[in-house]
């Protein structure tokens, strides 16, 4: 009678721990169409296809990769509309809104995130540095 007992306490835990896998298998599933989803939506920012991960990207040699902006560079965006702020801040006013052929001269200087830039018909502000890359 025992060993019955102890038979169906195993199988009652192991019932138990069957249901705990599966509620976290979901939980994994969900995890993973989210981190799934966030890799389209930044890869549709950036100009990418979002099929390719940096491991199994090809190589090309003859690339040069941006690695900073100096003083006097040309910055052009990487988006359609870009918005050129007053002040180094999301919530400062818009002076207008930068096309993708309007080219920047970066000024040095950097803040928050943005870059300090002067163009030829909206005059001095400021841009985000994520939305803009060297010409």
């Amino acid at each position: 009678m025992r060993i019955i007992a102890c038979g169906m306490i195993l199988l009652s835990m192991n019932t138990l721990t069957y249901a705990d896998l599966a509620a976290d298998l979901r939980q994994l599933r969900g995890a993973i169409s989210e981190t799934a989803q966030t890799g389209k939506e930044l890869a549709n920012l950036t100009g990418g296809t979002g099929a390719e991960s940096p491991q199994s990207a090809p190589v090309n040699e003859n690339v040069t990769v941006q690695t900073s902006v100096n003083e006097g560079d040309v910055l052009i965006g990487k988006l359609a509309n870009i918005k050129l702020f007053k002040e180094p801040s999301k919530k400062a006013g818009s002076l207008g809104t930068l096309t993708k052929s309007d080219e920047m001269i970066y000024t040095g200087t950097q803040a928050n995130g943005f870059y300090s830039v002067v163009t030829a018909n909206k005059g001095d502000g400021w841009v985000e540095k994520m939305f803009v890359k060297k010409r």
